[in-house]
């Protein structure tokens, strides 16, 4: 296999610190490897990857509170991944994500090295981000017979009421007449994204996630199920 010209970032994400102790080791014998940091959750992993560029992911696939494979759901464009798990029935699944290799553990120093042999010699450089559209300064909300001009800032979170939206505002409730989904179209898509079939909120106001509960601005609100691996990606990335 020819060498690249610099090391391989590699980042190390498994719940077991046996299996970091011998995947740091397999790493430190290969001259073209080099450990950028190693994680014990994917929600960990997550923030690392967003703020460390890495070229190849070692990754376990049973984690709690997030799977290996939720993990690589989560990004747009994950590393090369080589997957490391005690559990052989999730091969099949996992090559549909184009993982390089399934290496069952214990990981030996042979197999690992057959399947750093199979990773491409270089990474391809990401994808330009599309530039943002400008969000608005304000939103005109009829609540009743009064209209408010409502700053997208000030607004905590909405829910979806039958033919109506309920909007929390820093100053107060506001019941308008509309979709969910239009007054949605009308929020800055970088700031505010549905996270359950009936709300949607400020991603800057999430202060914590507790299996499927959400704290913005101190209120809990529930996350589904369909939107979780887009939340995750979205609210670990780094605030621009």
């Amino acid at each position: 296999m020819n060498q690249p010209a610099t090391p391989l970032r590699v980042l190390i994400v498994d719940d077991e610190p046996l299996a970091h102790e011998v995947l740091k080791a397999h790493v430190a014998r290969v001259a073209h490897l080099h450990l950028a940091g190693h994680c014990y959750t994917a929600l960990e992993a997550l923030t690392f990857l967003h703020e460390h560029p890495v070229d190849v992911l070692l990754l376990d696939l049973n984690m709690p509170e997030m799977t290996g494979l939720e993990l690589l759901r989560a990004l747009p464009r994950p590393p090369h991944t080589i997957l490391t798990t005690a559990y052989s029935e999730f091969a099949l699944e996992s090559y549909e994500y184009g993982v390089v290799d399934y290496l069952l553990k214990p990981v030996s120093l042979p197999r690992f090295l057959r399947a750093i042999a199979k990773l491409p010699t270089a990474t391809p450089a990401p994808a330009p981000a599309a530039p943002l559209a400008p969000p608005p300064a304000a939103l005109l909300l009829r609540d009743g017979s009064t209209t408010h001009r409502v700053a997208p800032a000030d607004i905590r979170w909405l829910e979806a009421y039958g033919n109506y939206v309920k909007v929390q505002t820093s100053a107060g409730r506001l019941v308008i007449t509309d979709t969910f989904r239009h007054l949605l179209s009308q929020l800055p898509p970088a700031d505010f994204m549905q996270v359950h079939k009936s709300y949607a909120v400020p991603l800057r106001l999430v202060e914590r996630l507790e299996g499927n509960v959400l704290t913005v601005a101190g209120q809990a609100l529930p996350l589904g199920a369909a939107f979780r691996q887009e939340f995750l990606r979205r609210w670990t990335a780094p605030l621009g």
